[in-house]
């Protein structure tokens, strides 16, 4: 049995008796998407962001296979693509965004779907870390901002190893996380290895060759995904 929700608002400032400015939104059993609001104008122009890509990696789901959604953000991902998979487990380490993942998970009543307040690293990385935050949407926040100009504010983030987890059974691997790709590859190595190595698709946003390097080096050719400049996916040679 799973809970169906609603949602109530009322005033800032009004008194919690007062329903004279009451809202209530009726959520059914639908995919239920939590958006930042900046991404409003974007979203009416051209629908889901990347939501062709999405649909891409629908195909690389297997409904008896776990789905890692690392660097999850607000579940776009995550959302679309649970019923495509035994169970999703989505890392996103920043606060108010990793909020908005789990309501967006709870309304979208996913019980197959484990949401961790978790960034993903290598074992030097191990603890709390600085991300420093360069938009109000909690998009390309990153360990890795050089130019402290475009930094609004830092938050402290807990790193752990892929590997700490002990997760099997893991058949696809979604990963964004901002230029520290090659740190979650570094910390999940035993897990993909008893995992049989599978299909990952990630971002890199420069030509990152120590990365490809280290991606063809355990094992994997990367192919370029077309239509998206910094898109790849590693499959198994």
């Amino acid at each position: 049995m799973s809970t169906n929700y609603f949602l109530l608002t009322k005033e800032k400032d009004e008194s919690i008796n007062s329903t004279n400015n009451d809202q209530i939104i009726s959520i059914s059993n639908k995919k239920v998407f939590m958006l930042p609001s900046n991404l409003l104008s974007y979203y009416v122009s051209n629908s889901l962001y990347e939501k062709h890509l999405i649909e891409w990696c629908a195909q690389l789901c297997s409904p008896d296979k776990v789905f890692l959604d690392i660097g999850a953000h607000t579940g776009t991902y995550t959302i679309a693509l649970a019923d495509k998979c035994s169970h999703v487990y989505s890392f996103e380490p920043q606060k108010m965004t990793y909020y908005s993942l789990c309501g967006s998970v709870a309304l979208s009543n996913l019980e197959n779907v484990t949401c961790l307040q978790i960034g993903l690293g290598s074992e030097e990385q191990i603890g709390i870390n600085k991300l420093k935050i360069i938009g109000d949407d909690g998009g390309c926040s990153s360990l890795h901002i050089s130019d402290t100009s475009k930094i609004i504010k830092e938050e402290d983030i807990e790193i752990r190893t892929l590997d700490s987890f002990n997760l099997t059974n893991i058949g696809f691997i979604k990963m964004d996380v901002e230029n520290n790709e090659l740190f979650v590859f570094q910390g999940g190595l035993e897990t993909l290895k008893n995992c049989n190595y599978p299909k990952i698709f990630f971002e890199s946003n420069t030509d990152n060759q120590e990365l490809f390097s280290y991606i063809t080096n355990i094992g994997y050719k990367i192919i370029k995904i077309m239509g998206a400049s910094n898109m790849y996916l590693a499959e198994c040679q």
